[in-house]
């Protein structure tokens, strides 16, 4: 049964997860930063190793701590962090990753992942809401930005289009974390059908990512926390087996040293 008052919101608390991350030096201002393999609370992630065509993730070592509820359902009850730089801080569910894409490959490379799990936007497996992002565990080698990228995939209505990115920059640091952008219309990915990087990355480990935002906080001074609760993130459900992680918006390429917290309401 969902939770439908705020007293139920209140009853349903479940206790803080902590949040310690370190980082390393991150490529850009501007670039997304992925905090999967920082150090900290909880440890870093090992990288992926599933093959090209992925795995559908129920529970992944590294990802910040999540229980599925007894009964009931699961809400964001209240995220909160602090950083030593200022910047965006996006907390995600991980659907899908894969790996065994090689960085020098010019041609198209067949993916033809495994379905996502049902964790859209709405509780589907359609894709509504759903990223797919390019994430580097290896830095690249490439000395130049590459603008050639892009990804066949269905879309959530289940028709294929092409999606880009119009900027992976150069050397991308380990954590680089560079989304799609979709074609014209398009509000998810259901399923990823290639990929194509048209110039080589030259060297380095690289792993596609589909993943749907749950919330972000801005934290505007450094060390100033920021928070969002139930009502400001508009109350989003975590599904079943969901798979939190960390993404930070750059705003520069300082190491950081971040630190929250992430309260679950269930029932």
């Amino acid at each position: 049964m969902a939770i439908t008052t705020l007293d139920g919101i209140i009853a349903g608390m479940q206790p803080p997860v902590g949040i310690l991350k370190v980082g390393g030096t991150m490529e850009a201002a501007g670039v997304l930063h992925s905090h999967f393999y920082s150090a900290g609370l909880p440890g870093p992630a090992v990288a992926p190793s599933p093959g090209v065509v992925g795995e559908a993730l129920t529970a992944y070592l590294g990802q910040l701590p999540f229980s599925n509820p007894i009964s009931g359902n699961s809400y964001l009850a209240r995220f909160t962090m602090n950083a030593s730089v200022i910047g965006g801080y996006i907390l995600a569910d991980r659907l899908w990753h894969n790996s065994g894409l090689v960085s020098a490959v010019l041609t198209e490379q067949s993916v033809d992942s495994v379905a996502f799990p049902a964790r859209d936007r709405v509780g589907s497996a359609n894709g509504a809401g759903v990223m797919v992002g390019i994430e580097v565990s290896t830095a690249t080698g490439n000395t130049g930005a590459v603008t050639t990228i892009s990804m066949r995939y269905l879309n959530q209505d289940g028709v294929e289009k092409v999606a880009t990115i119009p900027s992976f920059p150069a050397t991308a640091a380990i954590g680089s974390f560079i989304p799609f952008t979709l074609a014209a219309g398009d509000t998810g990915v259901r399923k990823v059908l290639a990929i194509t990087l048209g110039t080589s990355l030259v060297s380095g480990v690289i792993h596609l990512v589909a993943y749907r935002e749950l919330t972000s906080v801005d934290v505007p001074v450094i060390y100033a926390g920021s928070s969002v609760d139930a009502l400001q993130s508009g109350f989003v459900r975590f599904y079943d087996n969901t798979v939190p992680f960390i993404i930070q918006v750059a705003s520069v390429t300082t190491a950081t040293v971040l630190r929250g917290q992430l309260i679950v309401t269930q029932g």
